[in-house]
C-alpha cells in the first residue's frame, strides 16, 4: 500500500504498479534493471511493448506520488530504484522487530503480520507468481529464523512474556507450526502450568490436521510425558527436528550452507581377496566428494551382524540417504544399495559384476552421477527455499540455453549472493551465465548487465571464496580464455579435471577449455576419458568434441561430430562452417548457411548493435588461442559474418 505523510492510503491504479515497489523491496539494493521488470510483469507480450506497459505503470507510481507528497520510485533508462531513505514496509518493520526480539517487538509484529507476502498478486502474470512463490517461503524462513534466534532458550525470567510472545507471532505466521508449538509447550512446563501446555498440544493436533492433513511428531507428544524441569533444561530448541521446522523454514541467513546428507555402511568388504569392492567402494566415495554437494558421513562395519536396523530421518528438506556396499560372497559380486531415508525407498539396487565393466572406474563414475542426479533433482522444485536447493533450480536453468532461463537463473543468483555472499558458486554461476550469452547468443538483445568487465572478478571471486570447487575452477579457466590468458586458463582447467575426475560433464567443458587453450592433446584424452564415462551423451557435448578436433586441425571428425550436437547457437554453426572450409568443402558451407539464414534473419532485425560491429563479433566468437587454429577458424567465421551481416549475396 501506498501511503502519504499522513499515513493515509493513496489510491493507484493498476496491482502492477503496486507490485513493482513489491518485488523492487525484495532486491538488493532496491532496484532492477527495466527489462527484468518487464520480463516479469508483461511475460506474454514481446519487449517492446512490455517496455511500453513498464512506463505507464511507472507513470501512475509518479502520479500517485505527487499526490501523496513523496518521491520514493526513482528511474533511470537502465533501472528502477526505490530511496533507501524514504522506502518502508510492513515487511522491513516485522524483520526490524523480530531481530530486536523483545517481548513487545513479538507483540507489534504479529499486530502487523496481515499473512502471505503480497497476498492477492499471485494472478498478475505468471512469471511474477513464480518468483513469488519462491519469494515467500524466502520471507516466511527469514522471519522465523530472526525469531529463533531469541527462543534459543526457555527463559523464564520475565515469566515467559518473550518466548510467549515469539511463538505467538510464529504461529500467527503459521498456525501449524509445530516448532512454535514446542516452544510454547516446553514453556508452559517450565512455567509448572501443566494444563495450558496440555491445551497447547490439543491446539497444535488440532492446527496440524486443518492445514497440513498430519499428526504431530511423537517427540511433540513426548514432552508431556518427561520430567518437566529436565524437558526444560535441556531441551531448548537444539533438538534435531526443531531447527528445521517441517514447512521449510530453513534458516537461509546463516553461514553455512547446508547440504543433502549421505551415510556410507559398508559390511563384508574387510575380507581379504575384496581388493576391487574395497577400490570401487573408495572410487564413489572420491566421486561423491569431488562434487562437494553433499555432506557425507562414514560408518564402517565389519559383519551383516553389525549392521544398524534401517531407520527414517524426518526434517530434513535437503534430503537424507544411506548408502550401502555389500559383498554377496555366493556370487562374489558386490552390491550397492541406495535410499532414501525420508521415506525408506530404495532408489537403486546395483549388483556391480566387474567382468562386465572395462575396469572400476566407469562402474564408480555411473554410480555417483545416478546418486547426484536423484538428490539434487528433487532440490529443483522452486517450493525449495533453502540456500543448497536454489543453487540447483538456477543450475538447471544453465543448462537450458536460452535467453529466459538465463534470466531466470540470474534471479535466483541475485537472491543467494544478497543472503549468502559466501556461497561461491553464485558468483561462478553468474560469470557462466555471462559467458554463454557471449559464445552461445551473440546476436540476442542483451538483459544481463554485468558485461565482460566484470566477468573476471566474479570468476576470480568465486576461486578465493572455494578453490576446491571444479566448478569454479573451470569457470574461472573460461574467464581467464576470454582475457586472453591461456597458459593461467589451463592450470585452471587442469585444476577443475583433478578435483572431479569422475563426472564427464566437468571434463568435456575441461577438455574443450583446454582444446581453446592450446593443450590439444591433453584435451582429446580429457574428452575419451569423459566419454568413456556418460551413460548417455547430452547432444551439445559433441559441438564440445567438434571444437576439440577442429583444435587438432582433424576437420572432417569435427564437421562429423558437430553434425551430432545440437546445432542451435551460431557457435556451432560458425565451427561447423569453418571445418567445411578448411577441409575444402566451401560449396557445402555455403549449403549449410543458407539452411540456416532463415532463422538469422529475423535475429539480425533485432539485433541493429550486432549489425552494426560485425568485427567485434568476429572476435569474440573465436576462442581459439593457438594462432595458426585461430586463424583457420576465422575463414569460416569471416563466411558467417558476411553471410549473416552483409546478406547471402555477398557470398
Amino acid at each position: 500500500m501506498l501511503l502519504d505523510k499522513d499515513q493515509d492510503p493513496v489510491a493507484v491504479k493498476t496491482r502492477k504498479a503496486l507490485a513493482i515497489m513489491g518485488y523492487l523491496g525484495r532486491m538488493g539494493g532496491l532496484t532492477s534493471p527495466r527489462e527484468a521488470l518487464a520480463d516479469l510483469l508483461w511475460s506474454s507480450t514481446d519487449r517492446h511493448k512490455a517496455m511500453q506497459s513498464l512506463r505507464q505503470a511507472l507513470r501512475q507510481l509518479k502520479t500517485a506520488e505527487e499526490t501523496a507528497g513523496i518521491d520514493v520510485v526513482r528511474s533511470s533508462p537502465g533501472h528502477v530504484q526505490l530511496d533507501q531513505a524514504l522506502f518502508f514496509s510492513d515487511l522491513t518493520r516485522v524483520l526490524e522487530l523480530v531481530n530486536r526480539g523483545n517481548a513487545s517487538d513479538f507483540r507489534e509484529a504479529e499486530e502487523l503480520w496481515r499473512g502471505e507476502f503480497m497476498s492477492g498478486y499471485d494472478d498478475i502474470d505468471p512469471e511474477f507468481s513464480d518468483w513469488l512463490t519462491v519469494e515467500r517461503e524466502r520471507v516466511r524462513s527469514e522471519v522465523a529464523s530472526a525469531a529463533f534466534r531469541h527462543l534459543n532458550e526457555i527463559s523464564v525470567d520475565d515469566e515467559g512474556a518473550k518466548v510467549e510472545a515469539g511463538g505467538r507471532f510464529l504461529l500467527k505466521m503459521d498456525p501449524a507450526f509445530e516448532s512454535a508449538h514446542r516452544v510454547l509447550i516446553r514453556l508452559y512446563l517450565k512455567l509448572g502450568q501443566r494444563e495450558r501446555a496440555e491445551q497447547q498440544l490439543r491446539t497444535c493436533e488440532r492446527e496440524m490436521r486443518l492445514h497440513l492433513d498430519a499428526e504431530p511428531e511423537e517427540e511433540t507428544k513426548n514432552l508431556l510425558q518427561r520430567d518437566d524441569a529436565a524437558s526444560a533444561r535441556h531441551e531448548g530448541l537444539q533438538d534435531t527436528g526443531d531447527v528445521k521446522p517441517i514447512r521449510g523454514f530453513l534458516p537461509n541467513n546463516e553461514d553455512v550452507v547446508r547440504l543433502p546428507e549421505i551415510s556410507i555402511l559398508s559390511t563384508s568388504l574387510s575380507k581379504k581377496g575384496l581388493g576391487d569392492a574395497v577400490h570401487l567402494r573408495e572410487e564413489v566415495v572420491s566421486g561423491l566428494s569431488s562434487f562437494r554437494s553433499f555432506d557425507l558421513y562414514e560408518s564402517q562395519y565389519f559383519g551383516d551382524e553389525n549392521a544398524p536396523k534401517p531407520t527414517l530421518v524426518e526434517g530434513q528438506e535437503l534430503g537424507s540417504y544411506l548408502l550401502r556396499f555389500r559383498h554377496d560372497e555366493r556370487s562374489g559380486k558386490i552390491v550397492i544399495q541406495f535410499e532414501d531415508r525420508s521415506n525408506g525407498q530404495i532408489v537403486f539396487n546395483e549388483i556391480v559384476d566387474f567382468s562386465l565393466w572395462e575396469g572400476i572406474t566407469p562402474v564408480a563414475s555411473q554410480i555417483v552421477s545416478r546418486i547426484h542426479m536423484h538428490a539434487t533433482a528433487r532440490l529443483r522444485n522452486p517450493s525449495n527455499t533453502a540456500v543448497f536447493a536454489r543453487w540447483c533450480q538456477a543450475e538447471a536453468l544453465l543448462w537450458d540455453f536460452t535467453k529466459q532461463s538465463d534470466e531466470k537463473a540470474m534471479r535466483l543468483l541475485d537472491d543467494l549472493e544478497r543472503t549468502h555472499g559466501s556461497f561461491s558458486m553464485t558468483y561462478a554461476g553468474k560469470a557462466s551465465i555471462i559467458m554463454k550469452q557471449e559464445l552461445h547468443f551473440p546476436l540476442l538483445d542483451r538483459t544481463i548487465s554485468e558485461g565482460e568487465n566484470n566477468l573476471l572478478n566474479l570468476a576470480e571471486k568465486s576461486i578465493m571464496l572455494d578453490p576446491w570447487q571444479a566448478v569454479n575452477q573451470r569457470v574461472y579457466g573460461w574467464a581467464l580464455i576470454l582475457s586472453n590468458m591461456p597458459e593461467e586458463a589451463k592450470r585452471a582447467f587442469h585444476n577443475a579435471g583433478r578435483l572431479s575426475s569422475a563426472d564427464p560433464a566437468n571434463l568435456m567443458s575441461v577438455a574443450e577449455g583446454l582444446a581453446f587453450s592450446g593443450d590439444v592433446n591433453e584435451a582429446r584424452a580429457t574428452a575419451q576419458r569423459a566419454f568413456s564415462l556418460f551413460a548417455f551423451v547430452p547432444r551439445v557435448f559433441y559441438e564440445y568434441l567438434a571444437n576439440i578436433y577442429f583444435a587438432a586441425e582433424d576437420y572432417e571428425s569435427a564437421i562429423k561430430q558437430i553434425e551430432r550436437g545440437a546445432g542451435v547457437g551460431i557457435s556451432g554453426l560458425t565451427t561447423r562452417v569453418a571445418a567445411l572450409v578448411c577441409a575444402g568443402r566451401e560449396e557445402e558451407a555455403l549449403q549449410t548457411l543458407n539452411r540456416f539464414g532463415e532463422h538469422r534473419a529475423s535475429l539480425l532485425k533485432h539485433s541493429p548493435e550486432m549489425a552494426n560491429d560485425p568485427h567485434n563479433w568476429r572476435l569474440k566468437i573465436n576462442f581459439f588461442q593457438d594462432e595458426k587454429v585461430r586463424h583457420d577458424f576465422d575463414k569460416g567465421a569471416a563466411l558467417v559474418q558476411r553471410f549473416l551481416f552483409d546478406g547471402s549475396g555477398s557470398v
